[in-house]
């Protein structure tokens, strides 16, 4: 065979043996492909599947690869809706009265707590209203009643401390006082802060305007603040609340204590149990130390 012949089939072999060994190399990483492709794929729908079902626990109602279940989402607990007012009541009812009017009473209570955001930092403003009609006067007098109003505004500015402003307004000619106004600014700790109970203290100083009935003279005095307010609710169904105060001047020291203590009949209306006691250390000629008020209500509360 002619040297030209056999130079051409050497190079026809090799070429056909690189050709051959190329496809090999070609199908195998094909192959290779193929399954890695395979693999991602079922990876992706593998995830695929995990955040649907994430999406379809939370509620989410668009296109998704698994079908979405209502009746899985309503099973979900969901968190009861933040009310900004409450705590608060609203009461009337009957009862009795002590220190210088020991008779009978008919009484309105209201305590109304307003809070505008949740969380423990923020403002909060409280309200507090009592009246009692008297059955009889003492000593001849002829006003048989009795009001209370109280307005506190405060600012909690982290979860312990904050600011206050409060105004106080008291009729009370029974117990010697055409009218006793005190108005106050200061500080406000909170002591205990849990989803069931929370005790706050506040104190500072303030400014005292009232009018004797016996010696029919009105003054301004400087006073000092000291109140704290007390709030419990077991189950929503047993509520109680209290506010111990006291107003120090150089002339008199008034301890002022209202107690509710309420039973839950349903979501809104409950029975019960209202309690005032007015300590003074000098109290206007004539008139006795501690005075009470008492009352069984019907109650109105917002939970």
């Amino acid at each position: 065979m002619p040297m030209s012949k056999k130079l051409l089939v050497v190079v026809g072999s090799t070429f056909c043996s690189c050709y051959y060994c190329f496809a090999a190399e070609m199908s195998v990483e094909s192959a290779t492909s193929a399954n890695q492709y395979r693999q991602l794929a079922n990876q992706l729908a593998s995830e695929a599947s995990f955040y649907n079902s994430i999406a379809t626990f939370y509620g989410y109602q668009g296109e998704s690869i698994m079908p979405y279940s209502t009746n899985f989402y309503e099973s979900v607990p969901q968190p009861k809706a933040y009310n900004p007012w409450i705590g608060s009541q609203f009461g009337f009812g009957a009862g009795g009265a002590s220190g210088d009017t020991n008779n009978s009473s008919v009484n309105g209570s209201m305590i109304v707590n307003y809070k505008p955001e949740s969380g423990v930092r923020g403002w909060q403003f409280n309200t507090i209203g009592q009246y009692d009609y008297l059955g009889t006067a003492a000593g001849g007098s002829s006003n048989k009643n009795r009001l209370y109003l109280q307005q506190n505004g405060a600012f909690m500015y982290d979860k312990y401390n904050g600011i206050f402003a409060q105004a106080s307004y008291l009729n009370d000619a029974n117990d010697g006082f055409y009218y006793v106004w005190n108005e106050n600014i200061g500080y406000k700790l909170q002591l205990l802060n849990t989803d069931r109970m929370n005790l706050q203290l506040a104190v500072g100083p303030g400014l005292q305007q009232r009018h004797v009935v016996s010696t029919n003279v009105a003054g301004t005095q400087p006073q000092w603040l000291t109140q704290l307010t007390y709030n419990l609710n077991l189950n929503d169904i047993l509520t109680f609340y209290e506010q111990l105060q006291n107003t120090a001047t150089h002339a008199n020291t008034t301890t002022y204590s209202i107690s509710t203590l309420n039973l839950q009949v349903n979501k809104n209306f409950g029975i019960g149990i209202n309690y005032q006691v007015t300590y003074n250390t000098n109290p206007p000629s004539g008139k006795a130390g501690v005075t009470t008020v008492s009352s069984l209500n019907l109650v109105y509360g917002i939970n």
